[in-house]
């Protein structure tokens, strides 16, 4: 009998900390992150995906031995937060079999090992130095198709993770610097476009191959001890300046929800929610109150859990502090398995990224603007949702060379933006953990794929109204063109959702909106010299989707016209400025009639009618006065509103006249005691989908609330909940200071 040799692993850098100069540190610092850049640069021009090369969808980065982020690319940020556990279970499952050493490259897609989904392939490599592992060097990036139901990998009908593609577990797939065929070929083997997969592999091991030779590189200049040092260093200055930003924000609980309108087979609702407790220098995000997972698509894993919330907290929290994994030791998260946004194998996670760990993001986001608001010194980086959801149109089949073909159409990206305290919402913003967020131009998408596009515009009236309102979405339709036949995968839930919420009173942004007519004139319409931009003007039945549509087959004849979700909105709407929203709609982004209605704006012949506008504006803040509350009685005085701490646009946290706090609007009305849920003393109603904003909808199992100052009529606050849910407790602050 012969027995296997023994297998061994590269062992990892233990040397202590070394004193590194001011001037060595940055260089060094910033030399690793100028490697991360030229890392996604090679990335990028390796693969012939346009998910990677035009849509951004991928990431780079430079970790230490045990997985922590010290430099990450400027790409989605879903893809760094989820890369510790990556490495994490390369060391658990690779670490004494097949052994990691040099020149060895892994492979993996496991959602329940630390990918995302199964299309978003990870590659990492590590970084050997006189046989001592000092790092990993990693990439990864969307595949067009890497097996599963449907063509793309997105798959509708999935109930579990087995049905949506070739599962990779960790891998070695890359061995003393050799290809292993083997695994190259079964990996593969389940795509339906295995040129354009082999071609993002080689682009990722070629990234990774940069990177690790630029670190190497380094390493010989400066002395390992030195890099180490630097990149340790460099996660040590990051913690220390997230837990200064963080204890300076005041104690306190903030509560966000946000709600699925579809599971990924049916219209149904399931809820997402966090509980952000701040103590002292650190945050903890709770999402235990979430539903159970889904039996369709759209769940995560603890990889999106993490992802979602590294997403959130950084832009705001950190806007200014290098972005690692030091950040991510100043805070917690928490989910017990068998979630939606920490799903339980074999759930389906196909849509995680538009999905559970989107709303994770969602979420969290709100709720560390609500503590950012809540201090001077971060309220400027609060700022209300973006791009609330995601569309995904994957098309595929053969194009019009004759070819099989496959890709996304990436304007599904070009939601609106969240407007802040000081400024309205961006117009097609996108996401905003995408950093470098693109997408195709008409010519590009109508020379990739068969279709023809009638028209792309702004979406009207698709921000959030506010004192700032969100910024705007596109619209457009498209057609197929000089093909048999398209094979699509439409995707999407909070069309009946209003998911981009608001802040502080301003409105949600717009829904999605997907209408598609099947065998209409259209080419014959164009052949007359006519030019249809949407389904209205064309013959042929029209299904108008409330939720996901699902797998489609778009013959000629058919239009597809849809619409994203816009930006929310921040503050009232009636205490926006009147001449900026007569601007707003003389360049469209607002209609007539939404300005009056939204904004208390009435324009006439392009011009702001001031004296209407003012009778307007007095008749919304009466019928809001007249709002009736679900308590009322004595509330403690408010001693003064001068040290008075600003936790929305006009609600304030105050100190009572005989000791303790209140809740109290800036108009000096006060609200309720400071122990209590405000909302049960400020003026409600229920709103309408249409009271909401113009394109809004709302599921069946939705209800709206408004809640106003009964003292000036001011809109403090929007939420929307599921019925079976009680109004949000959203803020608890123990003290002032």
């Amino acid at each position: 009998m012969t027995l296997a040799p023994e297998l061994t692993s590269a062992p990892a850098y233990e040397a202590a900390l070394v004193d590194v100069d001011p001037v060595t540190y940055e260089v060094v610092r910033h030399r690793l992150l100028a490697i991360v850049e030229q890392q996604s640069v090679v990335l990028k021009n390796v693969s012939g995906s346009p998910l990677v090369t035009e849509a951004n969808d991928c990431n780079t980065g430079i970790y230490l031995s045990d997985g922590q982020i010290a430099a990450m690319g400027p790409h989605i940020v879903f893809h760094s937060g989820s890369m510790e556990l990556v490495v994490s279970n390369i060391l658990t499952d690779c670490g004494d079999n097949p052994g990691i050493n040099e020149g060895d490259v892994f492979i993996t897609n496991d959602p329940y090992k630390g990918a995302l989904h199964l299309p978003d392939i990870t590659m990492l490599e590590p970084v050997i130095h006189d046989g001592v592992r000092v790092g990993w060097v990693g990439s990864c990036c969307h595949v067009l198709d890497i097996g599963g139901m449907t063509r793309s990998s997105w798959c509708p009908d999935a109930t579990e993770s087995f049905q949506e593609g070739l599962i990779i577990p960790p891998t070695k797939l890359v061995e003393g610097g050799t290809i292993r065929d083997d695994v190259w070929r079964l990996i593969l083997s389940a795509s339906r476009l295995p040129a354009n997969l082999g071609l993002d592999l080689k682009a990722m091991i070629a990234a990774n191959t940069h990177a690790r030779r630029g670190l190497l590189r380094l390493i010989d200049r400066y002395g390992v001890d030195v890099v180490m040092t630097v990149m340790r260093t460099m996660l040590d200055k990051s913690e220390a300046a997230a837990r200064a930003r963080i204890s300076a924000l005041p104690d306190g609980v903030f509560r966000a929800r946000n709600y699925f309108d579809h599971d990924g087979h049916e219209s149904n609702i399931a809820r997402i929610a966090v509980e952000l407790t701040k103590r002292g220098d650190e945050l903890v995000f709770d999402y235990g109150d979430s539903s159970e997972q889904l039996p369709g698509i759209f769940n995560c894993t603890l990889s999106g859990l993490r992802g979602g919330v590294f997403a959130s907290v950084l832009p705001v929290i950190a806007p200014d502090i290098h972005w690692n994994s030091g950040i991510m030791r100043a805070i917690s998260v928490e989910a017990p398995e068998g979630l939606v946004v920490n799903a339980k194998q074999p759930a389906p996670c196909g849509g995680a990224t538009v999905g559970g760990a989107y709303m994770v993001k969602n979420t969290a986001h709100s709720v560390i603007s609500a503590l950012a608001t809540a201090d001077p010194s971060t309220r400027d980086e609060a700022m209300a949702e973006s791009t609330g959801s995601i569309q995904v149109f994957h098309v595929g089949g053969l194009n019009q060379h004759g070819y099989p073909f496959g890709g996304a159409v990436t304007e599904a990206l070009t939601g609106g933006g969240g407007a802040t305290a000081h400024h309205d919402g961006i117009d097609y913003a996108g996401p905003h953990e995408i950093l470098s967020y693109q997408i195709t131009n008409v010519e590009g998408d109508e020379s990739n794929f068969p279709l023809l596009w009638l028209r792309r515009e702004i979406n009207t009236d698709s921000g959030g109204a506010g004192r700032h309102h969100g910024g705007s979405s596109l619209s457009s339709a498209f057609t197929v063109h000089d093909a048999n036949f398209v094979h699509g995968v439409l995707m999407a839930h909070s069309l009946s959702m209003p998911s981009s919420t608001g802040l502080h009173g301003g409105l949600p942004g717009a829904t999605h909106h997907v209408r598609l007519a099947r065998g209409t004139d259209v080419k014959e319409a164009l052949a007359s010299g006519a030019a249809p931009v949407g389904v209205g003007d064309l013959d042929g039945p029209v299904t108008d989707y409330a939720g996901s549509p699902g797998e489609l087959f778009l013959t000629p004849g058919d239009v597809v016209d849809w619409s994203f979700h816009g930006g929310g909105g921040w503050g009232d709407g009636i205490d926006a400025d009147a001449q900026s929203v007569g601007a707003d709609v003389a360049r469209a982004r607002i209609s007539v009639e939404g300005a009056e209605r939204y904004y208390g704006v009435v324009v006439k012949d392009g011009e702001v009618d001031v004296a209407a506008t003012t009778r307007k504006r007095d008749e919304i803040r009466a019928r809001r006065i007249a709002w009736p509350r679900s308590r009322s009685g004595d509330v403690p005085a408010v001693a003064t509103l001068a040290g008075a701490r600003r936790i929305g646009d006009k609600l304030l946290l105050a100190e009572a006249a005989g000791g303790g706090l209140v809740f109290a609007c800036d108009c000096g009305h006060v609200l309720a005691p400071g122990s209590e849920n405000w909302k049960a003393h400020a003026g409600r109603t229920a709103l309408t989908a249409d009271d909401l904003g113009a394109k809004v909808r709302l599921h069946p199992e939705l209800v709206a609330d408004g809640y106003a100052c009964p003292g000036c009529g001011s809109l403090l606050t929007v939420e929307v909940r599921w019925q079976r849910d009680e109004p949000l407790h959203d803020v608890q602050l123990q003290r002032l200071s």
